[in-house]
This record gives C-alpha cells, structure tokens and sequence, in this order.
C-alpha cells in the first residue's frame, strides 16, 4: 500500500474516531461520561494521524523507529497528556474537561519535538540543522496548505449545496451539516493535503523558497526599528512605556518576528552572506539592539508580577521570554564567529527548542503544572496582602482541582488572615454548583445591605437603592453581583455636580481584563444604570484602601457640541 492510500484511510478512520467522540459527549455516553478516558482519545485520535503525516519519508528514520515514534507520539505523549489534562481540570459532570491553554501547549509541543525526531542523526547521534530546517519548514507548510485545504473544500461544498437548494434541492445541504459526513470528510480532505504535498516536493520548496526570500528581508525592516528604538529610549525614558500595561507582551512579540526574519535569512546555513557582505555585517550589528528590548520586556514583566502577582498568563509569558532570551543573546554570540553571517543560529535553535519543550512539557504536566503554580502563587499573595481577597470565581471555575483545593483548605481556615471571613466564603464558593448561580438568595433589605461592600467609610446605602435591588426590574450589573459570592464593591460620591450622591458597582476583572464599574444615578426617586467607567491604568481588582481614597476629578477634555449633540472625547491611552 502507497503512503498516499495508507494517508486516506488514516483520514477517513479519524474522521469516524472523531464523530464518535463527538457522538459520546453529545448524548453523554461513554467515553464522554469519564472525562480522562474522553480527552486522551480525543489528543491521541488527532495526535496519531499528525505524527504519521510529518515522520513521512523522513531521511534516516527507518520503518521501526517510525512506528515507535508514532506509537510514543500516541499513546506515551498525547494520551497520557490528555489524561493528566482532564485530570487537573477536574471537570463537572457536564463537562469533558479541555483547558484551551493545554491543548495549545501540547500542539506547539508535539510540532517542536517531532521537528527534533526528524532532525536527528540516529548514527553520528547529533542533530544535524540542515536536515531539521528542511522537515520542520516542510511539515509547517504542509499543516498550513491542509488547513486552507479543508477550508477550500468545505466553501465549495457548502456554495454548492446553497445552490442545489435554490431549485429546492434540500438533502445535499442536510448531508453535508450530519456529523457523521462532515468529520470522515475533513479527515480524508486534510490527509489528501498531506499527500498531495509530500507527492510533489517540488511545490512545497518552491513555496518555501519564494516565503523565505521574500520574508528575509523583513529583518532590515524590523532591525532598523530595534535600532531606532534602542537609540530614542534614553530621551523619552520608560515611564510611557510601562504605562501601557502591555509592554511586554509588545516586546516579546517584536522579538519573535525579529527571530522569525533572521531564520528566514539563514534558511539552512549553506548561504554564507544571505546579503551583500557589508550589509550582511551591519544587520548583525544591527542585531545587538534586540539584547536591551528582551531586557527591557523582562523588566516590565517583573514589574507586573511585583504589581500583581504570578498568574497563568504571566507564567507563561516568563516561559515565551526564556525563550526569546536564549534567541536574543545565542544570535548575537555569532560575533565570536566572524566567518559567516549569524553563524550561531543553527546552535541557538535547536537550545531554544529544547528548552521550549522542556518548560511546554513541565508546565502541561505534574512537573510544574502551570495551574498548581499560579494557584499557589496567588493564595501566597492574597494571605500576604490581608486587604486583597482571593479570586474567588478563579479559584472555583477556571483553575482545576488546585483551586478547588485552595479553596478546601481555606474553608478550613487554613491561611486565613486574622479578622477575614474568607472561611465562609470560601465555603460558599465550593457550595456552588454554576459559575453564575447558587450564591445565597437575597430576599430582604438586610442582606441587600450586607451584600455590599460600601465605600468610603460613613456613607451608607439609600433606602432606594436597596428597593430597587430587590425589585423585579433591577438592573443586570446588579442582578449579577446579588448572584455572586461574597460582597461587592460599591462608592458613592457626586460625580455629575447634582448635588446628590451617584452610585458606581465595581466588577473585579480576570487576569486579561481591566477594572470596571457600572454607574448609577437617581431619577424620578428610582436608581438607573447610566453608563460603565473603566480603569485607564490597568488595574485589575481594587483594595478597599484604595477605594476609601478615591476622589472626584474633572474631566480632562470637555465635550463639543454641534447642533444640539453632544461629542464626548473618548482619549486613547
């Protein structure tokens, strides 16, 4: 059987393999009444046909080692690693269990050290870079062509049977939507992409020569910026910079499309001056301008953990930096190796890549698990600071088994800070069933007034206020907070110069999300929500000190009026 028959039945097999799993958690049957069983077939049926499709006609990975290697990739990688996901997520009985941020990680990783595997020189027992840059620029642009592959397929499939059912053809349309076509179909169509690429290599490598030489000289481009930015720094200062909030994260990106331009240009390392000699000289000078930007974006990210704390987010950004840092200071060593332009990549690489791997499988599985660690770092916080409360809502939906955990041991008062009533909280949050149900009900004026947490000291809630809350036809952002665990955060103050208090209901945001708060203001003796304000700082959750200092400020642009209407400036920050 040629590998192009063998890809068609590995496609139409995981197609089926994939309804069925579909099938299971739809009507909730096994394997999707056992989350682990579920999610490890679920990686191990996409994880097999992947490893299959780039170890193909792989230069000195014999028949043997290949079907260990998908046999590993499988079994020992992907299913374990599914099982351990499911594992840590603990999911609810109506859930299956896949966190986003695992699933992403274990196909960067699976991608990375396959691309290692067909790199490898079993004999000489060295990775030798050439053979690694071909399969790994090979399989990516295979996975690309497949995916737009598919897509091309499923547009005409999908334009055809619009058409048919304009003469009231209608069944086309009604197979195509069934399950049980749809999957067979996307599986055999991405293996058909694969097989068709790796039948005509000359296709693939004239793609690829056409995307590096075009993409090589983007690093002129964006080195002239590092160097730009590197020589402007010291007179506009960094204070503008970290204001942003997301100075890192611009950072780190810039890198990575610095990293990704200057492989373009080194391709496999067989050009020894990709430019003229003397601009290939200049760029790598040009080079040296990266090593304060990752400097820089690690600087920031201390910062923000100093700020807030260590997060998921946030732990994975340190891993992206690592990494970027290793490309950063092994691409300008080049310089010890003046024969050749950036002669320290291949080396570089191949470390990066290696160490990407290693802090992807540590921080996907019980090594370091990226959850276990940002729960832990988070209760650490909040037990230090006493006036900041736990992320309650995190801890319960959105963290796994650890923070679930977490919260066990503070229902039992375990890291309680003295005179907090996270105890009780805590208990409340793991009595809950639904994300956004089974708070305590609010049925009477005094717990609408314990429900809140009112700022600044002194005032306290109008008697209206507490009569709409308790009506019918209260507003959402209130409903919300009368569902929620624990207090909310209320301040009242004069904003709008009436001469009578308004009323702003802040909201705690997640880890990506600012700070906001809903407005309200009394007219005709009943409270309406009026508007939303937002943090321009970035600020996440805010502490009661901070809210008993709050002050009134006028607005810093006034508003325009043209015919009656009123234009109000909105300032980007």
């Amino acid at each position: 059987m040629n590998f192009t028959r063998l890809f068609a039945l590995i496609g139409t097999l995981q197609g089926f393999v994939l309804w069925w799993l579909w099938n299971a958690d739809k009507f909730h049957q096994w394997p999707a009444s056992e989350p682990m069983a579920f999610v490890a077939l679920l990686y191990a049926a996409v994880a097999a046909p992947l490893a299959v499709y780039w170890t193909q006609g792989v230069e000195g990975l014999c028949g043997r080692r290949r079907g260990v290697a998908v046999a590993v990739y499988a079994l020992g990688y992907a299913a374990a690693l599914g099982t351990y996901s499911a594992w840590a997520a603990d999911p609810a009985p109506d859930d299956i269990g896949l966190h986003p941020p695992h699933v992403l990680a274990a196909i960067v990783l699976g991608f990375v050290s396959l691309s290692l595997l067909c790199g490898f020189d079993f004999p000489a027992r060295r990775w030798r870079y050439t053979r690694l840059f071909q399969y790994t620029w090979r399989n990516g642009i295979l996975s690309a062509t497949a995916a737009a592959m598919t897509g091309a397929v499923w547009t005409v499939l999908y334009a055809g049977a619009a058409l048919m059912g304009l003469i009231q053809v209608k069944w086309v349309m009604e197979l195509i939507e069934e399950p049980v076509f749809g999957f067979p179909v996307t599986g055999l169509v991405v293996a058909g992409a694969f097989a068709l690429g790796l039948a005509r290599t000359a296709m693939t490598e004239a793609i690829r020569r056409f995307w590096l030489s075009m993409s090589s000289w983007l690093l002129l481009l964006i080195l002239f910026f590092g160097v730009m930015w590197v020589l402007w720094v010291p007179f506009t200062g960094l204070e503008a910079l970290f204001s942003t909030k997301h100075a890192a994260f611009m950072m780190l990106w810039f890198s990575a499309l610095a990293v990704k331009f200057a492989n373009c240009a080194y391709q496999d390392g067989e050009i020894v001056w990709p430019y003229p000699r003397w601009l290939s000289l200049a760029m790598q000078a040009a080079w040296l301008s990266l090593l304060p930007v990752v400097a820089i974006a690690w600087w920031a990210l201390d910062l923000r953990v100093a700020q807030y704390g260590w997060s998921e987010d946030r732990l994975w950004a340190a891993l992206v930096a690592t990494v970027v840092l290793i490309y950063a200071v092994g691409y300008a060593l080049s310089w010890l190796r003046p024969r050749r332009w950036m002669a320290a990549i291949a080396s570089t690489n191949i470390v990066a890549a290696l160490v990407l791997c290693g802090g992807l499988l540590a921080f996907v599985s019980p090594v370091a698990n990226v959850q276990r660690l940002a729960v832990s770092a988070h209760i650490s916080r909040v037990a230090a600071g006493g006036s900041v409360e736990p992320d309650w809502d995190y801890l319960r939906w959105s963290s796994g088994r650890f923070g679930r955990a977490a919260l066990r041991e503070l229902a039992a008062g375990a890291g309680v800070p003295a005179g907090q009533q996270w105890a009780k909280l805590a208990a409340e949050a793991l009595a809950k069933t639904s994300r956004y149900t089974d708070a305590p009900q609010v049925h009477s004026a005094a717990q609408v007034v314990a429900k809140f947490a009112v700022h600044p000291a002194g005032k306290t809630l109008p008697a209206t206020f507490v009569q709409d809350a308790l009506g019918d036809k209260s507003d959402w952002q209130l409903k919300k907070c009368l569902r929620a665990v624990g207090q909310c955060k209320l301040w009242l103050g004069d904003l709008n110069g009436d001469g009578q208090d308004d009323i702003v209901l802040f909201e705690d945001a997640g880890p990506n999300t600012r700070a906001s708060g809903a407005l309200f203001t009394l007219a005709e003796n009943h409270w309406r929500s009026v508007g939303m304000i937002h943090s321009q700082g970035g600020e996440q959750a805010f502490a009661p000190a901070l809210l008993e200092s709050a002050q009134v400020a006028p607005a810093e642009w006034r508003d325009l009026m043209i015919g009656g209407k009123r234009f109000r400036a909105n300032i980007y920050q």
